[in-house]
């Protein structure tokens, strides 16, 4: 069997009453504050989407399902930043279009049927890009209404939405600067050298002949790289990660971090059913994704994460408070580490956050009559029963709402949200 299928739909999204007036808030004693700056000419956001596929039956076995999907949101609404001489922070506006592009592949296939036992199998596939397609105004930064989240993503034209901005601390030599009329210290970093690679993978300076382990042995941590021969043209202390600069400018570097989407998602499940028992399985994966973990992230302001304790640690890995805590302001130019930074984004806390998930596991077995009463069918469920993962948080699938983007998949910041819970549900049915 083949079937091919195809369909194009559009919708509208009316502007909201409040995108288009001002709105102010009054604070206790009558103070009026500017809220949101009103835009009677704002039109409605149109959703175009065109959607094609096929379905496949092969060997009177397999089903194969494969689904495109393109969506086109133009005229998309969003609170876009004012200058601060209007007065207010913000202004809904039409700022551009919003490309979205999906493939779905399934395959359902029967491994096993017989009268008293049949196995089936399916398996499904799909991934998502959504890219600003146009920018109809100047590159803004957006995020969602948490502290230190507020600017965490990029609106720019060809832009992957939801992808993470942060300052980037150095982790390979060829990331340090070579510029012309100056020392290149890509080849002052290596084993024996200046710059060296510590135990968890940033570049440091130690000096010629040391090494990143002598920090407390030969007493290093208080020593200092002067400007004048450090790269970028600011002073380091011994053993501090290093943060990569504008080459011209010197401030701290603001660069993509990674997606809040998953490059794909991945499900399997089993159904078997042996005489009167059933039994369900569905393992759920999406890889590829980046979480911001901002509680772990904040903890190293306290000194309250579990490796600022140096716990488990030899005299050789273990690493100063410093090391950790907060960098000098604005910009850390006075080169005193450390990976708190400023609580904003960057490759320390935003962590790789791919997932597989036993989503859900149920059992049930007929029972029939129980003393010629009722036909009588006991079941159990678990959901969210164990999670595969490298994140260093509770759970990986997280996320906040509020903000431009207002939706906790593209909110993807663990900031101290109660994890997804395991439950486990039994139960008993009969018809009469």
């Amino acid at each position: 069997e083949l079937k091919f299928r195809a369909s194009y739909g559009t919708a509208g999204n009316a502007p909201r009453f409040n995108a288009q007036y001002e709105a102010f808030s009054i604070a206790t004693g009558g103070v009026v504050s500017f809220g949101t700056m009103g835009n009677a000419k704002l039109r409605p956001e149109t959703m175009h989407e065109i959607e094609a596929g096929v379905d496949m039956e092969l060997l009177s076995r397999l089903l194969i399902t494969v689904t495109y999907a393109q969506t086109e949101t133009k005229d998309l609404m969003w609170p876009a930043p004012m200058p601060a001489a209007t007065g207010f922070a913000q202004q809904w506006q039409n700022v551009g279009n919003l490309q979205n592009k999906t493939w779905e592949l399934s395959l359902d296939m029967p491994i096993v049927r017989t009268r008293d036992f049949s196995w089936s199998t399916r398996v499904s596939y799909d991934r998502t890009r959504s890219v600003i397609d146009k920018l109809l105004i100047a590159p803004f930064s957006y995020g969602a209404d948490y502290q230190g989240t507020l600017s965490m993503f990029q609106m720019k034209s060809g832009e992957q939405y939801g992808t993470f901005y942060g300052r980037w601390f150095l982790q390979s030599c060829d990331q340090l600067p070579h510029f012309q009329g100056s020392p290149d210290f890509r080849a002052m970093c290596g084993p024996g050298q200046d710059f060296q690679i510590n135990d968890q993978g940033f570049v440091v300076w130690v000096g010629a002949g040391n090494t990143p382990q002598e920090g407390i042995t030969r007493n290093r941590w208080e020593a200092k790289l002067l400007s004048a021969n450090a790269p970028y043209g600011y002073a380091l202390y011994w053993g501090m990660p290093i943060s990569q600069r504008d080459a011209l400018l010197g401030a701290a570097t603001i660069r993509a971090l990674g997606h809040a989407l998953p490059d794909y998602r991945l499900g399997i499940s089993q159904d078997i059913t042996w005489k009167r028992l059933t039994v369900h399985v569905l393992l759920d994966a999406a890889i590829g994704q980046s979480v911001w973990n901002e509680g772990f992230h904040w903890a190293h302001l306290d000194f309250i994460s579990g490796d600022v304790s140096q716990v488990g640690q030899t005299v050789e890995t273990a690493k100063p408070i410093g090391y950790y805590y907060r960098t000098a302001p604005p910009d850390h130019s006075a080169g005193v580490g450390g990976l708190y930074d400023i609580l904003g984004p960057n490759n320390f806390t935003v962590e790789k956050a791919s997932y597989a998930k036993i989503r859900e596991v149920l059992a049930s077995y007929h029972v029939g009559a129980i003393s010629s009463v009722g036909d009588w069918t006991l079941s159990v469920v678990g959901r969210n029963l164990y999670t595969f993962t490298n994140y260093r948080g509770f759970d990986p699938e997280v996320g906040t709402s509020g903000g431009g983007a207002s939706n906790r998949a593209i909110n993807a910041v663990d900031a101290f949200t109660f994890p997804n819970v395991r439950t486990v549900i039994f139960g008993a049915s009969t018809t009469f």
